[in-house]
């Protein structure tokens, strides 16, 4: 004997979602939308403007980075110039603050600056924003 399959009077677990009319596009029955060549070169030149803004922003930060540098190098170019203005021994040794050798403020981006003199040759170094420091030295 055979064993035909139990009709269940409960409904699917699954319900069989209607399938109406698809959207052009893969795998539609539309149609596909063709590229034109306008579309084709207003897409290019979008690509190529966000291009050039991204380089350009590149640009400004690294010339910006660039002028706040050399402002602190040219203060501890002056610093340097004023500690060895003072002829210094060179059996002498000593450490001090630049506000001490050069009076007011430090350049905006400085967060510390020293002048160290040893051997009639002068050190200084200034630490800037960001963990990186700059070291002048002056024999």
């Amino acid at each position: 004997m055979s064993q035909r399959p139990r009709k269940s009077a409960k409904p699917s677990a699954v319900p069989n979602p209607r399938v109406g009319p698809r959207a052009p596009g893969l795998g539609g029955t539309g149609e596909v939308r063709e590229v034109t060549p306008e579309m084709r070169a207003r897409s290019v030149r979008t690509f190529v403007t966000v291009l050039v803004v991204f380089f350009a922003l590149v640009g400004v930060i690294v010339a910006t980075l660039a002028v706040q540098g050399r402002g602190v190098r040219d203060y501890a170019v002056r610093v340097a110039q004023a500690a060895l203005a003072e002829r210094p021994s060179p059996n002498v040794g000593f450490t001090r603050p630049c506000g001490e050798v050069v009076p007011g403020p430090l350049p905006a981006q400085a967060q510390a600056c020293e002048v160290r003199v040893e051997g009639g040759a002068a050190h200084v170094t200034v630490q800037v924003q960001g963990g990186r420091a700059y070291v002048i030295q002056r024999p």
